[in-house]
């Protein structure tokens, strides 16, 4: 859901700022202001001198980042001395042996109970047993409360339990079974899933051995999303271990190339030693002081930096990417994350099969009557549909379906330039006449709509969007169908009171939504009026630009048209946009984005008759952002409001493109995570104004007409 809230709390008109633009020069479009970029993906390197100690003092330039061998850019990079990583320890009760449990919880209980039990580090606790997944209830820095719970096997919060009759594969590893472990994965997975939503670098610190990696049937897929989810939480895997491994020919070093494919899957290459190589973790294979080798490796883990960048586009799924970084100084030790899993879904793809058409092509394909359907679901307009011309091209269309169709490409349209035939063989006006213009703007903004009496209007909303997502189709793929099909149909009266817009949907007997319509939609405020005012002072206001752009022919005469664009330190349409994957998935993102545009003004008046507010999003530039289009469009004309004439909307555009959000289940968790880029519209129309009210005469000389007497019963 998107929602441009330009009207402040209860919808007022705000006072303009700066009405006069008498010594405001009108410049050239300038260059937004806007906040720091970040890449896709978060990366954490630690990096140590030939002695082993952390170096701290490195500069973004010292770094090169290379993906498949190629430089890459480094959008972010910060040094995070003073963000200490959470510390997650996991006790194995599945690949332990009894002693081997109790010595592993003796040296956690040492180490959390270190400086009176006041950690620098947020901690965590998880349980893996053959009953399940088990947790700490949260993350804490009190040592003492964490080595309590060690002490007394009690890990409060339920992961998830395992069924033993799903679980055919459980298994004591001290008693001899070489099959395989499948829980010891799953488990990791869970942590992973468990651990994405909260912020920060994670370093996992898991004792022992690992699990048996001879024989098992592990997929690719599973290899694929269990790196992915370690990504996504940003955890870095420590493997701290100091008995005899029990498989003395097993050597992790021969199995750390990363699988490509389900022809390249072995169940070595999910050995708990290799899945800590591959996220630039450490493996402590000691045979020596469990104790000095836990604070060893937390110690070198605290120093590190914390680098974005955006990965290439593929249209492969599952295509996986080196990664290694350079430090460009002598004797340096480098630790980072191997490699990564790219996937098509992580930008947007252009919508395949699409014809682009002029205005005047269409105009004589909707003549023609051939082949309409299909040809205006693949079609693009280079050029804008204004509404007197749709107007006149849906006269002649009798399909439901195709009425919808042309309306969606045409409201696709709304920020385009207009047909050549539809502007102005005029010179652009005299410095000093722009700035009338735009005088009689503010005048009309400050005097005409605080006037505009307390009236109601009929609202008629259609929402067109993409079908849903197939079952069958893959969160890794763009959607197969970005056609745009009619969702459903809304009906609401607009009350507006005292400068204050108050919207009563209603639903029409039989009315329903079109099934598997998602329940998210777009909304707009501010329509009538406020958001003229918001935009235009924001336009007006340093660092923003105002610059004339075209005469214009519109449907109630000449249009002087100015672009605009407006910095987000101004006053903005705020965006917010439904949801950010995480949680349950119903939290919003928000953002006050710099937006450009343009105003078409009735010269003699300053009434504004359209608008268009586009803010700067780009997905190149804001990868991690999940919204990359957002537009409005409001036009505006004459109605009449008791025996006077005022301009009022008379349709508004809202258009956004973003990340959808599919929920998945993996290694016993349900969780929520981006898919691919989706775009939905909100056609509204305004008719049916009535201004508040009643009207009464009194007639003077008339004459009391007695009542007719009563008949007797």
């Amino acid at each position: 859901m998107i929602v441009l809230v330009t009207c402040g709390a209860g919808g007022q008109t705000p006072p303009l700022q700066d009405p006069s633009l008498a010594q405001r020069p009108l410049a050239p479009l300038g260059t937004a202001i806007s906040a720091e970029r970040k890449g896709l993906f978060t990366t954490d390197v630690v990096v140590t001198d030939a002695a082993g100690n952390p170096v701290s003092d490195l500069t973004p330039r010292d770094f090169t980042l290379l993906d498949n061998g190629q430089p890459a850019k480094i959008r972010t990079l910060h040094n995070s001395l003073e963000a200490a990583p959470e510390l997650i320890f996991v006790l194995d009760a599945v690949n332990l042996s009894p002693q081997q449990l109790t010595q592993t919880e003796t040296a956690i209980v040492h180490f959390l109970r270190g400086n009176n039990g006041r950690q620098e580090a947020p901690c965590f606790l998880y349980r893996v047993t053959r009953d399940g997944l088990f947790s700490s209830s949260g993350l804490t820095r009190d040592g003492n409360l964490l080595a309590k719970e060690v002490e007394q096997h009690k890990s409060p919060r339920v992961v998830w339990r395992s069924d033993r009759k799903d679980e055919p594969n459980l298994f004591r590893p001290w008693e001899g079974k070489t099959q395989p472990n499948p829980l010891s994965l799953r488990a990791l997975g869970s942590i992973a899933i468990d651990q994405r939503d909260i912020a920060g670098r994670k370093v996992v610190v898991w004792i022992g051995p690992g699990w048996p990696v001879k024989r098992g049937d592990i997929g690719f897929d599973e290899a694929t999303e269990l790196s992915t989810r370690l990504r996504e939480a940003r955890i870095t895997l420590d493997n701290v271990n100091v008995w005899p491994n029990p498989d003395q020919s097993f050597n992790y070093n021969d199995y750390l190339e990363a699988p490509r494919s389900q022809k390249d899957m072995q169940p070595a290459k999910m050995a708990l030693q290799v899945i800590a190589t591959h996220t630039g973790g450490q493996v402590l294979d000691s045979w020596g002081d469990l104790d000095r080798d836990i604070e060893r490796g937390v110690e070198e883990e605290r120093s590190f930096y914390t680098l974005t960048f955006n990965p290439p586009h593929t249209d492969r799924i599952d295509e996986f990417n080196d990664l290694r970084v350079q430090v460009d100084r002598p004797a340096m030790t480098v630790r980072a994350p191997t490699g990564y899993y790219n996937e098509p879904v992580y930008f947007d793809n252009l919508r395949p099969g699409t014809e682009e058409v002029t205005v005047a092509q269409l105009e004589d394909l909707v003549h023609s009557q051939t082949g309409l359907p299909r040809k205006l679901a693949n079609l693009e307009l280079t050029e804008r549909l204004s509404t007197p011309r749709l107007d006149a091209l849906l006269s002649i269309i009798h399909s439901e379906r195709e009425r919808r169709a042309l309306k969606a490409d045409a409201d696709l349209s709304l920020a385009l330039a207009p047909p050549a035939d539809e502007r102005l063989n005029r010179p652009p006006p005299p410095m000093e006449d722009q700035r009338a213009i735009l005088e009689r703007t503010f005048d009309y903004l400050q005097n005409a709509i605080p006037k505009l009496p307390d009236f109601y209007a009929l609202r008629n909303t259609v929402l067109f969007e993409e079908l849903p997502v197939r079952d069958d189709e893959s969160w890794k793929m763009p959607h197969q169908d970005q056609t745009l099909h009619f969702a459903t149909e809304e009906h609401a009266t607009v009350l507006y009171r005292n400068g204050h817009e108050i919207v009563e949907k209603k639903q029409k007997p039989g009315e329903r939504r079109v099934a598997g319509v998602r329940a998210n939609g777009l909304e707009t405020r501010g329509t009538f009026g406020p958001i003229l005012a918001y935009v235009l002072t924001a336009a007006a206001t340093s660092p923003s630009t105002l610059v004339w752009k075209r005469w214009e022919r519109g449907k109630y005469g000449d249009l002087a048209v100015f672009s605009y664009r407006a910095a987000s330190t101004n006053i903005v349409p705020d965006i917010a946009y439904c949801c950010l994957p995480e949680g349950d998935g119903t939290t919003p993102y928000e953002n006050k984005a710099d937006t450009y545009g343009e105003f078409a003004l009735d010269p003699d008046t300053g009434a504004i008759m359209r608008i268009v507010i586009n803010a700067d999003l780009d997905e190149e530039r804001d990868p991690d952002v999940p919204l990359i289009r957002s537009q409005l469009l409001v036009e505006y004309g004459p109605v009449e409001l008791g025996g006077k004439t005022y301009t009022c909307p008379l349709r508004s555009v809202t258009i956004s493109r973003g990340r959808s959000e599919r929920e998945l289940f993996e290694s016993g968790m349900v969780f929520h995570l981006y898919s691919y880029f989706e775009t939905m519209i909100n056609d509204e129309t305004f008719d049916g104004y009535h201004k508040f009210g009643s009207e009464s005469r009194i007639l003077p000389g008339f004459e009391e007409t007695p009542a007719p007497p009563k008949k007797p019963h």
